[in-house]
């Protein structure tokens, strides 16, 4: 597993207009930039290699601007996508208070969201029980050096 600085942390919380803290900070410290083999880039959009870092900028604000057109005022607090299910379920964390770890959930299909119930520590575990561990690398960054 590879992580970022913490100094990198400010530069991501800068460019994606976030707070990074609680066990977001922690995961991403440690895991952030390559999952070892442990989890893949499906679900966690955060390992996708193929994605440049305009892609991800490109993609929160889109996801953004999604939440903004079917009224979900109430979940735009600084909002991170950082797991992508099915293409079509999102899962995110309100960083607005970076100790408030709850994951959401929304679901483009039905055009809802809503709160999991699960701390980003418990979602990792849950996708580490339903995804397969294929042992791939998966690598990538959120951050142009």
């Amino acid at each position: 597993m590879v992580g970022y600085h913490e100094f990198e942390l400010r530069r991501i919380e800068r460019l994606y207009g976030i707070n990074i803290g609680g066990d977001f900070s922690e995961f991403l410290l440690k895991a952030g930039r390559c999952d070892g083999g442990v989890i893949g880039d499906d679900p966690l959009i955060i390992y996708r290699p193929t994605w440049s870092v305009r892609t991800h900028l490109l993609f929160q604000v889109n996801f953004f601007n999604g939440l903004q057109e079917i009224g979900a005022f109430e979940f735009i607090n600084k909002p991170f996508v950082f797991s992508l299910e099915a293409e079509t379920q999102y899962y995110f964390l309100q960083t607005r208070n970076p100790d408030d770890m709850q994951v959401y959930h929304y679901d483009e299909n039905a055009e809802s969201v809503q709160g999991t119930g699960l701390t980003l520590e418990n979602y990792l575990i849950d996708i580490l029980q339903r995804y397969p561990i294929g042992g791939v690398v998966c690598k990538g960054e959120l951050l142009d050096f």
